[in-house]
Protein backbone atom coordinates (compact mmCIF):
# COMPACT_ATOMS: atom_id res chain seq x y z
CA UNK A 1 0.00 0.00 0.00
CA UNK A 2 2.82 2.30 1.07
CA UNK A 3 4.40 1.74 -2.36
CA UNK A 4 1.32 2.74 -4.50
CA UNK A 5 1.04 5.59 -2.49
CA UNK A 6 4.49 7.07 -3.60
CA UNK A 7 3.99 6.19 -6.97
CA UNK A 8 0.92 7.66 -7.36
CA UNK A 9 2.86 11.17 -5.74
CA UNK A 10 5.75 10.65 -8.47
CA UNK A 11 3.28 10.90 -11.35
CA UNK A 12 1.63 14.03 -10.01
CA UNK A 13 5.03 15.80 -9.74
CA UNK A 14 5.81 14.55 -12.93
CA UNK A 15 2.87 15.65 -14.71
CA UNK A 16 3.65 19.15 -12.39
CA UNK A 17 6.77 19.34 -13.58
CA UNK A 18 5.69 18.91 -17.65
CA UNK A 19 3.29 21.52 -17.25
CA UNK A 20 5.12 24.10 -15.43
CA UNK A 21 7.75 23.74 -18.12
CA UNK A 22 5.59 25.07 -20.92
CA UNK A 23 6.04 28.31 -22.52
CA UNK A 24 2.96 30.55 -21.56
CA UNK A 25 0.84 31.72 -24.00
CA UNK A 26 -0.79 35.42 -23.34
CA UNK A 27 -2.27 38.36 -25.57
CA UNK A 28 0.73 40.48 -24.75
CA UNK A 29 3.17 37.41 -26.43
CA UNK A 30 4.49 37.81 -29.76
CA UNK A 31 2.04 34.53 -30.76
CA UNK A 32 -0.46 36.07 -29.02
CA UNK A 33 -1.47 38.74 -31.31
CA UNK A 34 -2.17 38.54 -34.93
CA UNK A 35 -0.76 39.31 -38.37
CA UNK A 36 -3.07 41.74 -38.95
CA UNK A 37 -1.96 43.68 -36.10
CA UNK A 38 1.20 43.97 -36.66
CA UNK A 39 1.91 44.19 -40.18
CA UNK A 40 2.06 47.88 -41.43
CA UNK A 41 -0.30 48.59 -44.28
CA UNK A 42 1.21 48.14 -48.52
CA UNK A 43 2.02 51.79 -48.21
CA UNK A 44 4.34 51.93 -45.47
CA UNK A 45 1.23 53.63 -43.26
CA UNK A 46 0.60 52.59 -39.27
CA UNK A 47 -2.68 53.05 -38.66
CA UNK A 48 -5.01 50.09 -39.30
CA UNK A 49 -7.73 52.09 -40.82
CA UNK A 50 -9.11 52.72 -44.69
CA UNK A 51 -8.54 55.65 -46.85
CA UNK A 52 -10.76 58.14 -46.82
CA UNK A 53 -13.12 58.70 -50.29
CA UNK A 54 -16.16 59.90 -52.09
CA UNK A 55 -13.28 62.73 -52.31
CA UNK A 56 -14.64 66.17 -53.89
CA UNK A 57 -13.87 68.57 -55.92
CA UNK A 58 -13.19 65.67 -58.43
CA UNK A 59 -13.38 64.73 -62.30
CA UNK A 60 -11.87 67.58 -63.31
CA UNK A 61 -14.48 69.97 -62.86
CA UNK A 62 -13.72 73.91 -62.25
CA UNK A 63 -14.74 75.41 -58.91
CA UNK A 64 -15.48 78.68 -58.58
CA UNK A 65 -13.46 80.27 -56.31
CA UNK A 66 -9.26 80.27 -55.59
CA UNK A 67 -10.64 78.70 -52.16
CA UNK A 68 -13.10 75.69 -52.68
CA UNK A 69 -13.56 73.63 -49.76
CA UNK A 70 -13.11 69.63 -50.03
CA UNK A 71 -14.69 66.97 -48.65
CA UNK A 72 -14.66 63.23 -48.01
CA UNK A 73 -16.52 60.26 -46.12
CA UNK A 74 -14.01 59.49 -42.91
CA UNK A 75 -13.20 55.89 -43.45
CA UNK A 76 -14.15 53.55 -39.83
CA UNK A 77 -11.25 51.90 -37.96
CA UNK A 78 -10.44 48.64 -37.77
CA UNK A 79 -10.00 47.39 -34.48
CA UNK A 80 -10.85 50.64 -32.63
CA UNK A 81 -13.61 53.53 -32.58
CA UNK A 82 -11.50 56.65 -32.19
CA UNK A 83 -11.85 60.56 -33.75
CA UNK A 84 -9.22 60.73 -36.02
CA UNK A 85 -7.25 63.75 -37.81
CA UNK A 86 -6.87 64.05 -41.54
CA UNK A 87 -4.01 65.10 -43.49
CA UNK A 88 -4.70 67.04 -46.68
CA UNK A 89 -2.48 67.43 -49.22
CA UNK A 90 -2.91 69.74 -52.74
CA UNK A 91 -0.70 69.50 -55.85
CA UNK A 92 -0.25 71.50 -58.39
CA UNK A 93 -0.09 69.84 -62.43
CA UNK A 94 4.13 69.90 -61.80
CA UNK A 95 3.42 67.71 -58.76
CA UNK A 96 4.89 70.12 -56.21
CA UNK A 97 2.62 70.53 -53.04
CA UNK A 98 1.31 73.92 -52.77
CA UNK A 99 -0.99 73.51 -49.72
CA UNK A 100 -1.21 71.12 -46.66
CA UNK A 101 -3.58 70.92 -43.59
CA UNK A 102 -4.18 68.76 -41.10
CA UNK A 103 -7.58 69.02 -39.55
CA UNK A 104 -10.42 67.12 -37.09
CA UNK A 105 -12.71 65.08 -37.52
CA UNK A 106 -16.41 65.48 -37.69
CA UNK A 107 -19.25 63.13 -37.79
CA UNK A 108 -19.39 60.82 -40.99
CA UNK A 109 -17.38 62.96 -43.16
CA UNK A 110 -15.08 66.09 -43.20
CA UNK A 111 -15.08 68.99 -44.94
CA UNK A 112 -12.32 72.28 -45.24
CA UNK A 113 -12.47 75.10 -46.80
CA UNK A 114 -9.02 76.36 -47.74
CA UNK A 115 -7.34 79.22 -45.99
CA UNK A 116 -4.84 80.72 -49.01
CA UNK A 117 -5.57 81.27 -52.62
CA UNK A 118 -4.88 79.01 -55.35
CA UNK A 119 -3.94 80.52 -58.44
CA UNK A 120 -6.21 81.08 -61.74
CA UNK A 121 -6.55 79.04 -64.80
CA UNK A 122 -4.91 76.00 -63.21
CA UNK A 123 -5.47 72.47 -62.68
CA UNK A 124 -5.16 70.66 -58.73
CA UNK A 125 -4.91 67.56 -57.54
CA UNK A 126 -5.47 66.61 -54.01
CA UNK A 127 -5.58 63.55 -51.63
CA UNK A 128 -6.25 62.91 -47.89
CA UNK A 129 -5.18 60.46 -45.21
CA UNK A 130 -5.75 59.94 -41.68
CA UNK A 131 -3.81 60.79 -38.47
CA UNK A 132 -3.14 59.07 -34.99
CA UNK A 133 -0.80 60.75 -33.48
CA UNK A 134 2.38 60.36 -34.68
CA UNK A 135 0.92 57.55 -37.05
CA UNK A 136 -0.43 57.89 -40.25
CA UNK A 137 -3.32 55.49 -42.61
CA UNK A 138 -2.92 55.24 -45.90
CA UNK A 139 -3.72 58.01 -48.71
CA UNK A 140 -6.79 57.91 -50.80
CA UNK A 141 -6.34 58.25 -54.71
CA UNK A 142 -5.95 61.93 -56.19
CA UNK A 143 -8.74 63.82 -57.02
CA UNK A 144 -8.55 66.34 -59.85
CA UNK A 145 -10.09 69.98 -59.99
CA UNK A 146 -9.49 72.98 -62.13
CA UNK A 147 -9.45 76.85 -60.42
CA UNK A 148 -11.71 79.14 -62.55
CA UNK A 149 -10.47 81.16 -65.42
CA UNK A 150 -9.12 84.71 -64.09
CA UNK A 151 -11.99 87.51 -64.63
CA UNK A 152 -11.41 90.21 -67.81
CA UNK A 153 -10.54 93.49 -66.55
CA UNK A 154 -13.54 95.83 -65.92
CA UNK A 155 -13.88 98.50 -69.44
CA UNK A 156 -13.19 102.03 -68.56
CA UNK A 157 -16.64 104.08 -68.32
CA UNK A 158 -17.38 105.83 -71.56
CA UNK A 159 -17.73 109.67 -71.15
CA UNK A 160 -20.31 110.88 -69.57
CA UNK A 161 -22.28 114.36 -69.13
CA UNK A 162 -20.97 114.13 -65.44
CA UNK A 163 -19.97 116.80 -63.32
CA UNK A 164 -16.67 118.11 -63.94
CA UNK A 165 -14.85 117.10 -60.34
CA UNK A 166 -15.34 120.09 -57.65
CA UNK A 167 -15.26 122.73 -60.80
CA UNK A 168 -11.53 121.85 -62.20
CA UNK A 169 -10.46 120.47 -65.31
CA UNK A 170 -9.46 116.91 -65.60
CA UNK A 171 -6.17 117.99 -66.28
CA UNK A 172 -3.65 120.49 -66.25
CA UNK A 173 -4.67 123.79 -67.88
CA UNK A 174 -2.19 123.72 -71.14
CA UNK A 175 0.62 126.35 -71.59
CA UNK A 176 -0.77 127.10 -74.52
CA UNK A 177 -3.28 128.77 -73.00
CA UNK A 178 -1.82 131.38 -70.92
CA UNK A 179 -1.66 135.21 -71.22
CA UNK A 180 -1.62 136.19 -75.69
CA UNK A 181 -3.53 137.78 -78.13
CA UNK A 182 -7.05 137.10 -78.37
CA UNK A 183 -7.49 137.08 -81.56
CA UNK A 184 -5.02 133.25 -82.30
CA UNK A 185 -6.15 131.21 -79.07
CA UNK A 186 -5.95 128.25 -81.90
CA UNK A 187 -3.02 126.67 -80.17
CA UNK A 188 -4.95 126.86 -76.92
CA UNK A 189 -8.24 125.51 -78.62
CA UNK A 190 -5.87 122.64 -79.93
CA UNK A 191 -4.13 121.95 -76.93
CA UNK A 192 -7.12 121.19 -74.84
CA UNK A 193 -8.55 119.09 -77.98
CA UNK A 194 -5.35 116.97 -77.07
CA UNK A 195 -6.82 116.20 -73.20
CA UNK A 196 -10.07 116.35 -73.46
CA UNK A 197 -12.81 113.50 -73.51
CA UNK A 198 -15.14 115.91 -74.73
CA UNK A 199 -13.62 116.75 -77.90
CA UNK A 200 -13.31 113.02 -78.68
CA UNK A 201 -17.43 113.22 -78.24
CA UNK A 202 -17.90 116.04 -80.33
CA UNK A 203 -15.46 114.73 -83.36
CA UNK A 204 -17.55 111.51 -83.50
CA UNK A 205 -20.81 114.10 -83.88
CA UNK A 206 -22.20 114.76 -80.59
CA UNK A 207 -23.40 118.45 -79.91
CA UNK A 208 -23.58 118.92 -76.52
CA UNK A 209 -20.11 117.65 -76.42
CA UNK A 210 -18.93 120.48 -78.37
CA UNK A 211 -20.64 122.86 -76.04
CA UNK A 212 -19.00 120.93 -73.33
CA UNK A 213 -15.32 121.26 -74.81
CA UNK A 214 -15.77 124.99 -75.58
CA UNK A 215 -16.40 125.02 -72.17
CA UNK A 216 -13.21 123.69 -71.03
CA UNK A 217 -11.37 126.06 -73.68
CA UNK A 218 -12.84 129.41 -71.90
CA UNK A 219 -11.77 128.18 -68.36
CA UNK A 220 -8.53 127.26 -69.58
CA UNK A 221 -8.01 130.80 -70.89
CA UNK A 222 -10.34 132.65 -68.05
CA UNK A 223 -7.40 130.92 -65.28
CA UNK A 224 -4.75 133.50 -66.74
CA UNK A 225 -7.44 136.12 -68.27
CA UNK A 226 -10.33 136.58 -66.55
CA UNK A 227 -11.32 138.38 -69.56
CA UNK A 228 -12.44 135.41 -71.24
CA UNK A 229 -16.44 134.34 -70.65
CA UNK A 230 -19.05 132.18 -72.41
CA UNK A 231 -21.85 133.62 -73.94
CA UNK A 232 -25.44 133.22 -72.64
CA UNK A 233 -28.18 133.06 -75.62
CA UNK A 234 -31.32 135.62 -75.63
CA UNK A 235 -34.77 133.70 -76.03
CA UNK A 236 -35.44 131.91 -79.27
CA UNK A 237 -31.97 131.61 -80.63
CA UNK A 238 -30.00 128.26 -81.10
CA UNK A 239 -27.97 127.33 -77.38
CA UNK A 240 -26.72 124.83 -75.10
CA UNK A 241 -26.23 123.57 -71.48
CA UNK A 242 -24.52 120.97 -69.67
CA UNK A 243 -27.37 118.47 -71.14
CA UNK A 244 -28.47 119.27 -74.32
CA UNK A 245 -28.92 121.62 -77.58
CA UNK A 246 -32.28 122.90 -78.75
CA UNK A 247 -34.09 126.81 -78.51
CA UNK A 248 -32.72 128.64 -75.86
CA UNK A 249 -35.23 129.61 -73.34
CA UNK A 250 -32.97 132.38 -71.84
CA UNK A 251 -31.23 129.90 -69.70
CA UNK A 252 -28.50 128.27 -72.63
CA UNK A 253 -25.86 128.87 -74.18
CA UNK A 254 -23.92 129.57 -77.57
CA UNK A 255 -22.93 126.16 -78.40
CA UNK A 256 -19.22 126.85 -79.86
CA UNK A 257 -18.52 130.42 -79.21
CA UNK A 258 -16.16 132.45 -76.38
CA UNK A 259 -16.46 136.48 -75.86
CA UNK A 260 -13.28 138.53 -74.56
CA UNK A 261 -13.93 141.88 -72.65
CA UNK A 262 -17.49 141.32 -73.45
CA UNK A 263 -17.72 142.55 -77.06
CA UNK A 264 -14.92 140.13 -79.25
CA UNK A 265 -16.54 137.02 -80.20
CA UNK A 266 -14.76 134.00 -81.11
CA UNK A 267 -16.08 130.31 -82.80
CA UNK A 268 -14.08 127.91 -81.84
CA UNK A 269 -15.38 125.29 -83.54
CA UNK A 270 -16.19 123.94 -87.37
CA UNK A 271 -19.22 121.91 -87.90
CA UNK A 272 -20.03 121.81 -84.59
CA UNK A 273 -22.85 119.22 -84.17
CA UNK A 274 -22.28 117.48 -87.47
CA UNK A 275 -20.34 114.47 -88.34
CA UNK A 276 -16.81 115.92 -89.11
CA UNK A 277 -15.69 118.79 -86.76
CA UNK A 278 -12.69 120.57 -86.37
CA UNK A 279 -10.59 122.65 -84.22
CA UNK A 280 -11.11 126.45 -85.15
CA UNK A 281 -10.47 129.91 -83.91
CA UNK A 282 -12.17 133.07 -85.77
CA UNK A 283 -13.85 136.08 -84.94
CA UNK A 284 -17.42 136.50 -86.11
CA UNK A 285 -19.97 139.30 -84.96
CA UNK A 286 -20.55 140.66 -81.77
CA UNK A 287 -22.86 139.39 -79.59
CA UNK A 288 -26.51 139.09 -80.78
CA UNK A 289 -29.35 140.75 -79.61
CA UNK A 290 -30.38 139.09 -76.10
CA UNK A 291 -27.16 137.96 -75.69
CA UNK A 292 -24.66 138.63 -72.57
CA UNK A 293 -21.68 137.47 -71.55
CA UNK A 294 -21.55 135.52 -68.38
CA UNK A 295 -18.15 133.86 -66.22
CA UNK A 296 -16.39 130.46 -67.23
CA UNK A 297 -18.45 127.83 -66.06
CA UNK A 298 -17.80 124.00 -66.33
CA UNK A 299 -20.34 121.93 -66.08
CA UNK A 300 -21.31 120.72 -62.83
Amino acid sequence: MQRKTMFAWQVVCALAITACSGTPQTTLSPTGVTAELTAVNADGSTVKVGAPRDLGPNNGETVGSLRPTLGFTNPPGRFVTVGFAYDLEIQNANGSVVYERTIGESGSSSTHGLEADLTYSDNFRWRARVRLGSQAGPWSEFATFRTLDRPAPPAPPPPTATATPSGQLPFPVPAACGPGDPGNRFACASAVAGLSAEWASCAAGRGVSCHRFTREVVYALSQSDPEWQLIQAGPGGHGCNCFGCGTSDGSYFREDTAVYGGNRVFDMIVGAGGPSPSVNWSPVPGPRAGDFPVSAQLCQ
